[in-house]
């Protein structure tokens, strides 16, 4: 590889911002690079193929004495790498079966990365041990085992992206095919890339021409890229959605030009700064998708909150290493437009306002999810009627207060964050109190709806989503703000009306309906396996917003003994709004389905028939079993 010199090019981009070079002189210095270079290289390009022998004569004796016991190390690395993979197996389908879908890929990752430590340790033993090459001695053996433990690298990342065998943990959206033929392709690439890299370091120490190594690694370089922009695009017909393939091709030809121009200039910190962006960006679409699938298969209102919370945690977290490394590796290192102690001292800065940044996401997260929790009902204390009105206030007042808690988190961090850069807030402060100053002469109207509003929600007279009367004007409550409503007519008129103008208001959506859902049973099941589906139900039922918000009151249970004509039957019964109780009559059924599917308890049938009554007709439901736990 050329020597660490100074990039022309990007050497004359960094003197065109610190010396006032215009920008159009370094356009037309890096097309004169550019140009210098394409002519370089198709004036060596005829004698390439005489150095290539030449060289090969050179190398060849030393490489020969030691070529058959470096094959031998690689090979013993590779069966280490293959057994312990085949021992852990059984592991890998216990842990498989794991109903968490987070910790089944943390520990299918954890097994894989097993094996691969295995055989990087088998390496480095029989490095020292057998062939007797120190650690940062430059030799073949070296290098061949080297590069044979970053391909069982790059090999052990691809099973745990595409999960050949569980496509349940699987993080790359491909069917069975495409996963097999993802990582056989890639590991193909991927091999060719570290020979050639052995190859041409080889080839270099024994009189290479730098020339002669730049365009052969270019060409390859490029093959590669074909090969891999060419596997994408055959993914796409495995399940890989069209943006998923132009964002990957593109970096991928991103990273060939960097690569082309790190040879061109003698200095890789483009290439390395775009290949470390595109490791965080995979790892962090990887872990996203990982929690993302968790959610996704979790029924259980709590673990999906925390979930959510990990899951903002860890898209802040890759965001701000993205900013990081494009800080270190572009704005300081390539382009050099930052001098390396103001850059030290700015990127310190920036390590604190990064952890601000992801602090404050984790805190809007949190206020997020305990908004969630708090308007998740739960049927411990208290009558239905007094949960029912705690639930009606709450689903109005919290989401505002979520809004303004939520804002007031975004200001106060993002002060915080820009203090820490060294941006003086004195004058965001000052305009704050101007506007506060602004706002306080026209609050007579403000407090009065504001004080209205209050009181409207206090005595729950309305929610988002009822028909609603106001004098002359009907309509959908469609949105609740700190000093108005929005009335939405069938005509499709909307009508904003301040709160402390609103008067006597006529709800005409308290209509309730008796939704009941009977589940036959073969048999009578024992009473703790009914309380076990009872309660796994009701967590199905409100793992669902749709369902969850449309339910008033406790979801009772009650067992029907068998009689003639009749089989025996477990029937849920819960009060919900008509309108929700027949847009939800699928997804009700299919939840209480998906919930004998799960524990398949013996005498429970996958026989589920979901139907409504009036509240006024209805026959009370006893609550013959104890209740579920929301």
């Amino acid at each position: 590889m050329p020597g660490e010199s100074a990039p022309p090019a990007v050497g004359a981009a960094a003197e065109s911002v610190n010396s006032g070079i215009a920008p159009f002189d370094a356009v037309r210095r890096l097309v004169e690079t550019i140009d210098r270079e394409l002519v370089t290289a198709l004036t060596i390009l005829p004698g390439l193929p005489g150095e290539l022998v030449a060289v090969a004569e050179r190398g060849w004796p030393e490489a020969a004495a030691t070529l058959p016991r470096t094959l031998g190390v690689c090979l013993v690395v590779a069966l280490v790498f293959v057994a312990a993979r085949t021992a852990l197996s059984p592991a890998r389908h216990r842990v498989g079966t794991m109903r968490s879908a987070l910790a089944g890929m943390a520990g299918l990752a954890g097994l894989e990365l097993l094996a691969l430590l295995a055989g990087a340790l088998a390496g480095r033993v029989l490095l020292v041990r057998g062939l007797g090459i120190l650690p940062g001695a430059e030799a073949l053996p070296r290098d061949m085992v080297i590069a044979l433990v970053r391909w069982l690298m790059g090999l052990t990342l691809l099973f745990i992206l595409f999960q050949p065998t569980m496509k349940r943990f699987r993080l790359a959206r491909v069917d069975d095919d495409g996963a097999r033929k993802a990582v056989r392709r890639f590991a193909i690439l991927l091999a060719i890339a570290h020979l050639h890299a052995v190859l041409l370091a080889s080839a270099q120490r024994v009189g290479l021409s730098g020339e002669a190594a730049k365009l052969i690694s270019s060409l390859v370089a490029a093959a590669l890229t074909a090969g891999v922009v060419q596997v994408f695009v055959s993914l796409g017909r495995h399940g890989i959605g069209a943006g998923a393939r132009l964002l990957a091709i593109g970096l991928s030809l991103l990273a060939l030009i960097f690569w082309l121009w790190g040879w061109v200039s003698g200095a890789f910190a483009l290439y390395r700064g775009a290949v470390g962006t595109i490791v965080v960006m995979l790892m962090a679409l990887a872990l996203d998708r990982a929690v993302a699938v968790s959610i996704r298969d979790s029924r259980q209102p709590a673990e999906m909150r925390q979930l959510f919370v990990l899951r903002v945690v860890i898209d802040s977290l890759a965001a701000v290493m993205i900013l990081r490394i494009g800080f270190e590796f572009w704005l300081v290192g390539a382009f050099g437009w930052l001098p390396a102690d103001g850059g030290q001292m700015l990127g310190y800065r920036l390590n604190f306002a990064s952890l601000v940044f992801v602090m404050g996401a984790a805190c809007a997260a949190l206020v997020h999810v305990w908004t969630e929790a708090a308007l998740t009902p739960t049927e411990a204390a208290g009558t239905a009627q007094e949960r029912d009105a705690r639930l009606a206030r709450l689903s109005t007042v919290l989401p505002i207060l979520r809004a303004t808690t939520i804002t007031l988190i975004c200001v106060v961090f993002s002060l915080v964050g820009l203090s820490a850069l060294g941006v003086d807030i004195t004058p965001l402060m000052a305009g704050a109190g101007i506007v506060g100053l602004a706002i306080s002469f026209g609050s007579q109207a403000l407090v009065k709806d504001i004080v209205s509003g209050v009181f409207h929600i206090v005595d729950d007279v309305f929610r988002i989503g009822e028909s609603v009367e106001v004098g002359e004007r009907r309509g959908l409550v469609e949105q609740i703000n700190l000093r108005s409503i929005r009335l939405r007519e069938d005509d499709g008129r909307l009508h904003t009306i301040p709160l402390g103008e609103l008067g006597a208001v006529t709800n005409h959506s308290r209509k309730l309906v008796r939704l009941s859902v009977t589940v036959a049973l073969d048999r009578a099941p024992d009473r703790d396996d009914i309380i076990l589906f009872t309660r796994q139900a009701a967590d199905a039922l409100r793992s669902e917003p749709p369902i969850r918000q449309a339910i008033v009151g406790d979801i009772a249970a009650k067992l029907n003994e068998p009689t003639e004509g009749e089989s025996a039957s477990l029937v849920l019964s819960f009060s919900i709004g008509a309108a929700s109780a027949e847009r939800g009559r699928a997804l009700i059924q299919r939840l209480v389905e998906e919930a004998i599917d799960e524990l398949a308890i013996p005498g429970i049938c996958r026989s589920v028939a979901v139907t409504t009554d009036t509240l006024s007709s209805a026959v009370p439901v006893v609550d013959a079993l104890p209740r579920a736990a929301a």
